[in-house]
């Protein structure tokens, strides 16, 4: 059976229903039911951001106007920070454990496992389907490219890529590369992040109208 309440009709519920939590006295129980329709209104508003609010209330420790799209914390979300303006790609898991050290545990006994932090530092980008492994710290204004399997620590201003990932060069270098690329598509109206979360006719439209006459890159 189809749901007979309209969206903008539950997002006006989950409006009301905010405010009128705002004005009841402030108990445990209170603010959990609110913190629960505080994500659920970005639930259908802006899912990376309610993304955000889903991994702090899992134990993330998570700075100021991050994104994440689709991003596995594993069983120890509390061993990772994240700085101010992250953003995470799709298909991202960071690892805090090491499983091997567990086929030692026939010859050392008591092994509970091995574990390490993961820090994000600030203004970093996670591309792509990569791994952030245990015991590593990115640095700031950092991207991390699609696919990189992460295992050592980094510091400020690197592109890194690869398995296992290794500096490919400055992000200023990178800088230098898109934003004087033809294939970096400006728009004076709608830029990101709203222009990600336009109808997908929309965003066709304007990319095609950028980049569809512009040469696909030769392989040398």
């Amino acid at each position: 059976m189809k749901d007979m309440i309209p969206e903008f009709a539950k997002r006006m519920i989950i409006e009301i229903a905010l405010r009128m939590l705002n004005h009841l006295p402030q108990s445990p129980r209170i603010k959990k039911i609110h913190r629960s329709f505080y994500i659920q209104k970005f639930l259908r508003t802006d899912i990376p951001v309610a993304n955000v609010e889903i991994a702090r209330d899992a134990g993330v420790k998570v700075g100021k106007n991050c994104r994440f799209y689709d991003v596995k914390f594993g069983i120890e979300p509390f061993l990772i920070e994240i700085g101010d303006n992250v953003l995470i790609s799709g298909n991202v898991q960071f690892i805090n454990h090491d499983g091997g050290i567990n086929i030692f545990r026939f010859e050392q006994e008591h092994i509970v496992g091995h574990y390490g932090k993961i820090k994000i530092g600030n203004n970093c980008f996670i591309g792509f389907g990569s791994i952030i492994l245990p015991n590593v710290q990115i640095g700031n204004n950092c991207i991390i490219c699609a696919g990189s399997v992460v295992a050592s620590s980094f510091p400020d201003d690197c592109v890194i890529m690869g398995n296992p990932a290794k500096v490919i060069f400055k992000t200023s270098v990178y800088k230098k590369m898109k934003l004087a690329s033809p294939y970096t598509v400006y728009d004076e109206e709608i830029w990101f992040p709203e222009s990600d979360m336009l109808p997908q006719s929309v965003r066709k439209e304007k990319i095609l109208k950028a980049i569809d006459k512009l040469p696909i890159r030769k392989p040398r």
